[in-house]
Parts: structure tokens; sequence; C-alpha cells
């Protein structure tokens, strides 16, 4: 009789499970966490019940959550409600998601270009697509590493030492892994033993990294589709245009990789943009 009179006036799991629209996982979830502890606990059967106080923390709960606040973040709520009200709690979490917010935006720039290139890469392949033609880039800083060349496509394109520079300057990168020459025809007679890796940053970077500027000039471009211990042949191609059509080549060569080793493993669908800074001769 003294059980009935102790949790009169309450609400069952059930009940608040049902008036909530939680489970009673959920409550029992809660309870374990010590964010929503029952006011009282059947010695007899171990039903919990819950004064109406007590329930109506859970809608406050589910809107630290719609902010991001996480479970583990939250504490008893029974006991340190007031504390959310006291503390900058919400200033930290509004920075903590504003920080949040920018990743999403970097990893959205990246996997919206990622697309885009293997959409292009499509392309290219299914229109065969290895004509040479002039195309202008916008200027731009790329972030960049000098290396040694071993005629190793694999290792010059996933490169290891890369990715942990990046990782060691906290960049974050999107788009086309760009391999640059200084001098494209010791590049493709196999001479070549220096190259630059770039790609372009997404976040913000300390001024003290090193960047180059890739762009802001007419290129000589065409795609080269396929095994790349053939690539040279599409270079010459592209040389012998230049000289038809009246234009100077440099000797510098970049390889925009547009379908590549981080992309598939299977070398007769790569799709490489050969390009070369040119001038019309007068």
């Amino acid at each position: 009789m003294s059980e009935v009179r102790d949790c009169k006036g309450m609400y069952s799991i059930g009940e608040v499970a049902k008036m909530c629209n939680v489970s009673r996982k959920t409550l029992r979830f809660y309870e374990k966490l010590g964010l929503i502890i029952p006011d009282y606990v059947s010695e007899k059967n171990g039903y919990r019940y819950y004064k109406e106080e007590t329930m109506n923390l859970i809608p406050i709960i589910k809107y630290y959550k719609q902010m991001g606040f996480k479970l583990q973040e939250m504490g008893n709520v029974q006991k340190t409600l007031d504390s959310f009200y006291k503390e900058p709690k919400f200033l930290t979490k509004q920075s903590e998601l504003k920080e949040e917010e920018q990743r999403i935006k970097n990893s959205y720039l990246a996997i919206t270009e990622w697309v885009e290139l293997l959409r292009e890469g499509s392309i290219a392949i299914e229109n065969n697509i290895q004509n040479v033609n002039i195309k202008y880039f916008d200027s731009l800083d790329y972030v960049y590493l000098e290396q040694e060349f071993h005629q190793n496509y694999m290792d010059a394109v996933i490169n290891i030492p890369w990715v942990n520079y990046l990782e060691t300057i906290d960049c974050q990168i999107s788009g086309p892994v760009i391999l640059y020459y200084e001098n494209g025809q010791e590049k493709m007679s196999n001479d070549a033993s220096k190259m630059k890796v770039l790609q372009k940053p997404v976040n913000n970077l300390s001024s003290s990294v090193p960047t180059m500027s890739f762009g802001g000039k007419l290129f000589l471009s065409s795609y080269h589709i396929g095994d790349l211990t053939q690539i040279s042949k599409q270079y010459t191609k592209m040389l012998d245009w230049a000289k038809e059509n009246n234009y100077e080549c440099s000797n510098e060569l970049y390889e925009r990789f547009v379908i590549d080793y981080w992309s598939t493993m299977n070398t007769d669908t790569f799709v490489v943009e050969l390009l070369v800074p040119v001038t019309k001769k007068k």
C-alpha cells in the first residue's frame, strides 16, 4: 500500500514514453547516462515512475540535441540544467558548430569537384576525346611539394608523402592531382627526375605554407585515355599541332589527373589532361 502512495501522481515509464514520443529503451539509456533519473523505482518489479517535472525535461533534452549537444555533454540535466544558463556552454557549442559547418562545406566542395571529374572523364572516354585544343585556366594558388620522380605513376598520384605533408600543414584539398615538370620533353623521354605535386586547398592556410600559382594563361590541352606508359604519344601529337597552328610551347608540362588510381585500378579507363603553356606566334 505504501508503494502505491509513493508513486501516486507519477507517470510510469510506458506512459512517459508514449506522451513524449520516445521509447522505453531511450529512457533507460538516459538513466544510464545519468541524464534523467526516475523519481521512484519499485522494489518489487523495478518499474520506473516519473514526476511531471522530471518528464518535462525530455523536451529540453530533445532541443539540446537539435542544437548539436551530445547526450554525454548534458550531464545530469535534473541537477545541472541551471549550469547551461549560467556557464558559456552555448557559446562553446556555437563555436564548435561553426567549425563543423566549415568542415561540411569543405567536404561538400571536395565531393562536388570529385563528381565533376568523374563526369568529365566519362565524357572523354565515351566520346574518345583526344583532340588538341587551346584552354584558359583562371589563376589560383595551389599547395605543392617538390619530390623525386621515379617513372612510377601510382606512387606519384597516390603519394603517401604528399598526404602526410597535407596533414602536417593541416590542409584540406579538392580537385585533381596535378603533376608539374619543368621540362616536358625530359619527362616524356623518361629522363625527368623531379616533379611537383600540387592540389587546390579549400581551407585557409598558414602564411608560412608555400604555394605556387597555376593558371592565368593559355594552355595547349589534350586528354590521354588509357595506359599511362603511352602518354608520350599524346604529348608528341600536341607539339605537332602547335607547330601546324603557329603556337609556341613552353618547356613546362602539367599532367592533370581526371580519372586515376584514386578512383579505379583499371588503367584502361584512366583519363589525364596534358597541359602545356603556349603563346600565339605573331
